[in-house]
């Protein structure tokens, strides 16, 4: 190869002023020959020096096929072809789409079934980078079907291969949202590579990689972690090797990988392995967001997730707090220069932050980091409308929590009250996984009215939550519903034996004694212990504060005596 760069000076003095006539041949040939190396243990030119010796190859070969009657055309064509690949790798993919297209429209080129298979994958890893993500998924499909019908000349090892178009269709199909297709394809993908002989497992390691990695990934999205282990574990191993560490984005994708290796250790319960892997994806994406902040600092706020994930359900709950200010920290950097990109995850980082806050203690801090995390989902939620919602709800319902916790009892309703619209509005809008959500917040609404001492408030969130979820209960599984059941019922006792108190204080004995009947007709619809005492304690402070009111409103009311006892019998 070096004797080829030494010798071009030469050829294009031969070639004559502008590369005109049949002179440009052997210089075109020589400039193809130094824009794409063959031997796969040689470390490549610098990509701008590759990318202008293929310009200077499509310019030369223009006049080759200019001034030659045969051959000059197929020149052309396969000269288009590599400053499409170079161009691709270069990120200028509507220049390199163009030239593929290029390529392809040649008519008498006469070009291989191989190269024309290429020209469809570079078209196709062109088209995806652009957005256009069906034609891309066609455009591959025209790839892999030309590959499976051509056969292989050694002129063309260069030129993709039947693996090449399957990882390029299942990336195609991954980044249109396709990810069970897509998992499908990359599976078939490695059964092939498994199969290929030991040169060609050589040549194709790096490819052989990249599809685990990206395997890896899919098979994570779609929760079949097992499996995801598996692919990630070899994927590693290759990662690691030598060839692998050859290519520029080699350390990018061994970053990512152990991000979502990381995380289904951690789905499939070995948390001890998921936070080891998760710590390892920590330093590479610090190292990487050093040298490539571009690549790095995304990842590493992805890394930093995941490890804050694996400490929190490790109970190190000192650590966690450490790697989400961290994560923090990162978000914020990323978020001034995309904000749309990264506002959601600097908000999500918050929100961990202040869960941090409130276990410590520091309940002020804890609500200052989550009315944040509200304020970014707002902004959110106004570039994109039907994506955050429902974090946006989530959010609110914790800051409704982290205020009452610190005893802002408006505060807190407010939060707890827009929480609740907006999830009873996604529910009515026919996202019935939703319901049981409505319930939670119907409480979490309901103990902020508490605290605000609105008890009759309060008990009407916490009956409707009750009637909610004995609906859910009889259409479906009930036992994912009895803790809310049971909690909602516990809060209601609380709730009607304040608001009885208030009412006798005020003087409203009749509104007294409709919240203690509310409250015994309660103890005849669950057995929870703390439920009938919440009921015992209330009729007996009720009679003691107004014995003869209270029981002569009982009397008028319901048509019956004074209890003396409201456990049912046993």
């Amino acid at each position: 190869m070096g004797a080829v760069r030494i010798v071009l000076p030469v050829l294009r003095r031969a070639a004559g002023r502008e590369g005109r006539g049949a002179g440009a041949r052997p210089l075109v040939v020589a400039l193809l020959r130094c824009s794409s190396p063959h031997w796969v243990l040689l470390l490549p030119q610098p990509l701008p020096r590759r990318l202008a010796w293929a310009a200077e190859a499509v310019e030369s070969s223009r006049a080759a096929a200019a001034g030659e009657r045969r051959g000059g055309a197929g020149l052309l064509a396969r000269s288009l072809v590599l400053h499409a690949q170079l161009l691709l790798d270069s990120g200028r993919y509507e220049e390199a789409l163009a030239a593929a297209e290029g390529s392809l429209a040649i008519a008498d080129a006469q070009a291989s079934p191989t190269q024309t298979a290429y020209c469809h994958l570079l078209r196709s890893l062109a088209l995806v980078r652009l957005d256009r993500y069906d034609e891309g998924v066609v455009a591959a499909r025209r790839s892999v079907a030309a590959y499976r019908s051509a056969t292989p000349r050694r002129a063309d090892l260069a030129l993709g291969s039947t693996e090449a178009a399957l990882r390029a269709h299942a990336w195609a199909l991954g980044r249109s949202g396709r990810t069970a297709e897509s998992v499908e394809v990359y599976l078939q993908c490695v059964e092939l590579l498994r199969k290929v002989t030991l040169w060609h497992q050589f040549r194709l390691e790096r490819l052989h990689t990249r599809v685990l990695i990206e395997l890896t990934g899919g098979l994570r999205e779609l929760g079949r972690f097992g499996e995801g282990v598996e692919a990630g574990s070899d994927a590693r191993e290759r990662a690691a090797s030598l060839v692998p560490r050859l290519y520029p984005e080699a350390r990018t994708m061994h970053a990512g990988l152990l991000v979502d290796l990381a995380w289904c250790h951690g789905a499939t319960g070995d948390l001890v392995r998921a936070r080891a892997t998760a710590e390892e994806a920590v330093t590479r994406c610090r190292a990487l967001s050093g040298s490539a902040p571009a690549a790095g600092a995304p990842l590493l706020a992805l890394s930093l997730d995941c490890l804050a994930y694996c400490l929190e359900r490790l109970d190190a709950h000192a650590e966690e707090r450490a790697v989400n200010e961290e994560l923090v920290h990162v978000c914020e950097r990323l978020a001034v220069t995309d904000p749309g990109s990264h506002e959601p995850g600097l908000a999500a980082a918050l929100d961990s932050l202040a869960r941090s806050h409130s276990r410590d203690g520091e309940g002020p801090e804890s609500v200052a980091a989550t009315e944040r995390c509200v304020e970014l989902y707002r902004r959110a939620l106004g570039r994109e409308p039907l994506l955050y919602e429902g974090e946006l709800a989530r959010t609110l319902s914790n800051l409704s929590v982290r205020r009452r916790m610190t005893d802002d009892a408006t505060g807190a309703v407010a939060a707890g009250g827009e929480a609740l619209a907006i999830t009873r509005r996604l529910a009515g809008s026919g996202e019935e996984e939703l319901r049981p959500l409505v319930a939670d917040r119907l409480r979490i609404l309901g103990r902020a009215r508490c605290l605000a001492e609105d008890d009759e408030g309060a008990a009407a969130c916490f009956e409707e939550a009750e009637t909610l979820l004995r609906q859910l209960m009889e259409v479906g599984d009930p036992v994912p519903h009895e803790a809310g059941l049971a909690a909602a019922q516990s809060a209601l006792s609380e709730a009607l034996g304040a608001a009885a108190y208030g009412h006798l204080d005020a003087g409203r004995t009749d509104e007294a004694v409709a919240a203690l009947r509310r409250l015994k007709e309660l103890t005849g619809r669950t057995a929870l212990t703390e439920v009938h005492a919440a009921c015992v304690s209330a009729f007996v402070r009720s009679r003691d504060r107004d014995a003869e009111g209270t029981r002569a409103a009982w009397r008028r009311m319901t048509g019956e005596p004074w209890p003396s006892f409201v456990y049912r019998p046993g």
